[in-house]
């Protein structure tokens, strides 16, 4: 790695409750700054006088209130021709710590010279949103709806990706508050971006996060100087091997999909495999994967002699044609490339703690380094995420429009789309929305018909954007039969007063079975007891 040392130009703000603290330059004594597409990590640290005056940082630095960077690096010049564009990194503190410097004098006289602060920091994204575990549910609404409601005000998002955020789903639901998710919000976040194959990126110029279903190609590429470079490696990485198929498990429809991969070695596979009872669910997952599929091209990773005078944060588009030493026999010099990482790692020449207030630039010794890739890569980088965990359980009850609110009636609805049923459960937890859920035998047989009625206690599973009927929670209305009877009922039928029941219980030690219909006051029993049958009829007052 190529160290240098030169002269950087900082200037460092905190904004601490409202108020606004300012950094000099000469008080600035170590950089460390890692830039990437999606966002940065970094540290600073700086020194404060307490020998002549108070110092005013210690305070607000201990509190727990929120903290935010507002840095730029510059190399310093006094005079140039050119364009001089410096970093320039908004961010918010995750964690802080400080050493003191004494000075003993007699007589337990002891001065505070200075304190040395480290600050570590980052984009407001990953500050918030990985501590944001929050469970959720939407109805009839979009990805961009529930991620705006959960972005907060430090955060500004640029929605350019309609055809998956725009797109209405009967349900979402985020289950990132369940026992066994570990997955944050920003967790969430770049999943969702890998996998419906879109981009999460973040505008160094303007502070904003973009989502977005593909990256920038086009622009004005600056041109790198060749006096900066140190030197450079033009990296290939590895080939996919592998087949990609999609598999259909639905057993009225199995198929096998393959994708096309010119780089195919012959029995190297990757399989998707899921059911997919409709056939567009299976062409959307086809069109999905192979979108996704993508072989890297080549990187070139660039190692600096002296700091950029212009800048070229991630996203910034590069070219190697701005100069005659540049030479055209260069692999790289006929290619246009776009920044993929920044890195750089300073600290002060002078070892000493001391301070400076009128410099305005320190000499630092440091690395810097760029990583590019082609304009037209199409492989998203992003961070290192966890899955979220899915389903989510939470209770609801069955909604019927039909008979009174009373009755325990069903009612199913079918989607004009794919045909398929599905059912109407309010959920108390969220004000009641009523969601759309699937409907499946699960355990009980293809013989049994058995929908769920009104009012019954569910409990509802809920996926990333669908909803199904898990398991009931409750009996129905005069279905439980008191202990002593050792019975069990089937209890079919809209209300007590027109319904049919099949009931087996024990009477003095011996089984009896009945069967009843009842028809507001016409009431038919059938009933097999020890010795005797009864058949009975009859009309109540």
């Amino acid at each position: 790695m190529t160290r240098f040392t030169e002269d950087l130009a900082t200037t460092l703000t905190l904004t601490i409750s409202g108020k606004t603290y300012s950094i000099p330059e000469g008080n600035v004594k170590s950089l460390a700054l890692d830039l990437y597409p999606y966002g940065y990590q970094g540290e600073v640290s700086f020194v404060v006088d307490s020998e002549k005056s108070k110092d005013t940082l210690l305070a607000p630095l201990t509190t727990n209130d929120l903290i935010e960077v507002s840095l730029t690096v510059a190399t310093y010049v006094n005079n140039t021709q050119g364009t001089l564009t410096p970093l320039s990194l908004k961010g918010l503190v995750t964690s802080r710590y400080f050493t003191e410097q004494l000075l003993h004098l007699p007589a337990g006289k002891d001065i505070m010279l200075l304190r040395h602060y480290h600050l570590v920091f980052a984009d407001p994204a990953q500050v918030l949103w990985k501590q944001h575990y929050p469970c959720d549910l939407l109805v009839d609404s979009t990805l961009k709806a529930l991620i705006t409601a959960h972005t907060p005000t430090q955060i500004t998002m640029v929605y350019n990706w309609d055809a998956v955020l725009s797109v209405h789903y009967p349900v979402l639901s985020l289950s990132l508050g369940t026992a066994i998710n570990q997955a944050s919000f920003y967790d969430y976040l770049i999943w969702l971006v890998d996998t419906y194959n879109g981009v999460f990126s973040y505008d160094y110029a303007t502070h904003k996060y973009t989502l977005s279903a593909a990256k920038i190609k086009s622009g004005t590429a600056l041109s790198l100087d060749h006096e900066e470079v140190a030197g450079y490696i033009v990296d290939y990485p590895e080939v996919h091997r592998f087949q990609p198929n999609v598999l259909n498990a639905y057993s009225e429809n199995p198929q096998t999909t393959a994708i096309t991969n010119a780089a195919v070695t012959t029995k190297i596979r990757r399989d998707y495999i899921a059911s997919y009872p409709i056939a567009a669910d299976m062409q959307a997952r086809v069109t999905l994967e192979t979108a996704r599929f993508k072989q890297h091209l080549h990187e070139v990773r660039l190692e600096y002699q002296h700091f950029q005078l212009q800048v070229t944060p991630p996203g910034k588009l590069v070219n190697f044609k701005g100069s005659i030493l540049w030479n055209k026999l260069l692999y790289i010099q006929a290619k246009n490339y776009r920044v993929k990482e920044w890195h750089l790692n300073a600290q002060v020449t002078e070892q000493e703690l001391t301070m400076d207030m009128n410099m305005a630039y320190s000499h630092y010794d440091m690395e810097c380094n760029l990583t590019l890739e082609s304009v037209l890569e199409t492989f998203v980088p992003l961070p290192t995420y966890t899955l979220p965990s899915y389903p989510v359980f939470v209770e609801g009850k069955i909604v019927s429009e039909k008979g009174a609110d009373d009755d325990m009636t069903y009612q199913f609805y079918t989607d004009s789309d794919t045909s398929a049923n599905y059912y109407k459960v309010s959920i108390p937890l969220w004000t009641k929305q009523k969601v759309r859920a699937d409907y499946q035998p699960n355990q009980d047989g293809g013989q049994f018909y058995f929908p769920p009625y009104k009012n019954a206690r569910v409990l509802i599973r809920l996926e990333f954007n669908r909803a199904y009927i898990e398991s009931f929670l409750d009996w129905g209305t005069g279905t439980a039969l008191p202990l002593d009877s050792q019975g069990n009922q089937l209890v079919m039928g809209t209300s007590a007063t027109s319904q049919n029941i099949i009931k087996h219980n024990y009477v003095d030690s011996k089984p009896e079975l009945q069967i009843q219909r009842t028809q507001d006051k016409d009431v038919e029993l059938l009933q097999f007891s020890d010795g005797y049958i009864l058949l009975q009829t009859q009309q109540d007052k």
